[in-house]
């Protein structure tokens, strides 16, 4: 027969045993894991220039969609995600059949993005129509509304505010709001009247090479996030052969003066990483024609548990792109990618 203290001790056994079961399973679900690229859910013909915004518990997500050769654009899409590595469509923000056949953007909607600017949700996009202005280059088109999913009312339906690439809206400490964009190897500025989409002046050189010297090479696709009282800058830029290099900048305003940062860069992309392998069927044996140059979209981000990632397209020289999404560490002004350009990712909860 077993004595009290028996009794007891097996009780205190047990229970050491049962307490560290929890707390490895607390531990297990208090990681994150999902694998690069990400495509469930996503447009399975490609999909680049990812903005991801989040939301309560929910991370919602735009970007330049590839058309599927075998069925009509419906419009720009809205995706919904929980966790990183499972996407749906969750609304149709802007529907192609309700816009006029004349309309300046009746045929694409690239680089959209979604921003929250004194209590309204501003959709920005760089907008084209191919029968009328099949080689023009985009226009910058700006839609509004009072949730994050629509209705959106475009602002910009007789015109677009200017010609640009890859916009991106920032707005200062003081409420005024810019647009930076990219053209012709060089990012400009110009403030905005973002509730009349009116613009205030006339678009300056923002970064070039009068402002970075020997930091200049050409540069692609501006993306701000703030942190703190800190802009930090992402951009891509081309440096001989196929070679992409991802620098970082930071400043205390939008319009500079921009720093260097120590930490560039952040990554450089090559063309032997290039995925060789076409994933979808094409009405052609080489229906898929990628692009010669491949622009590097890198969007930092602010997560769940005030965790930070970057957010970027997979190579689109010789594949479909699709979306990668990487946790980093900010300390002071420096970015540091913890496991950078590797298929499995994960991040602890804080």
């Amino acid at each position: 027969m077993k004595s009290a203290y028996q009794y007891i001790s097996q009780f205190l056994l047990w229970g050491a045993v049962l307490a560290s079961s929890c707390a490895l399973h607390k531990e297990e679900n208090q990681k994150i894991v999902w694998e690069n690229p990400i495509r469930e859910g996503i447009n399975p013909y490609g999909m680049k220039d990812f903005f991801i915004y989040p939301e309560g518990e929910s991370y919602y997500m735009v970007g330049t969609e590839y058309p599927d050769p075998f069925q009509a654009t419906e419009g720009l899409q809205l995706y919904k995600a929980d966790q990183f590595n499972t996407w749906k469509v969750a609304k149709l923000l802007i529907e192609k059949a309700k816009i006029p056949a004349n309309a300046w953007y009746k045929d694409e909607w690239k680089a959209p993005e979604i921003h929250k600017i004194r209590g309204k949700y501003y959709l920005s996009f760089n907008g084209r129509n191919n029968t009328i202005n099949p080689y023009k280059k985009h226009g910058f088109g700006l839609a509004v509304a009072d949730k994050i999913d629509g209705l959106y009312q475009v602002l910009t339906s007789d015109a677009p505010l200017l010609e640009c690439n890859n916009a991106t809206l920032v707005e200062a400490a003081d409420g005024s709001v810019y647009i930076l964009y990219d053209m012709d190897g060089r990012i400009y500025s110009v403030e905005l009247d973002i509730e009349n989409a009116k613009l205030k002046a006339e678009p300056k050189e923002l970064l070039g090479p009068s402002t970075l010297a020997k930091n200049y090479k050409y540069l692609d696709a501006p993306q701000v996030t703030k942190k703190g009282d800190t802009y930090h800058l992402l951009c891509s830029q081309f440096y001989g052969g196929y070679v992409v290099k991802v620098n970082h900048m930071t400043s205390k305003h939008p319009l500079g003066p921009w720093k260097w940062e120590a930490d560039n860069p952040l990554y450089t992309f090559l063309e032997a990483e290039a995925d060789l392998e076409v994933k979808m069927p094409y009405p052609t044996t080489h229906g898929y024609a990628p692009p010669t140059q491949v622009i590097f979209s890198n969007q930092l981000f602010r997560g769940k548990n005030d965790n930070y990632f970057i957010a970027y397209h997979s190579s689109e020289k010789y594949s479909e792109p699709y979306l990668c999404i990487e946790p980093v560490l900010m300390s002071g002004n420096q970015i540091t990618i913890i496991q950078a350009k590797e298929r499995k990712q994960k991040v602890a909860l804080r």
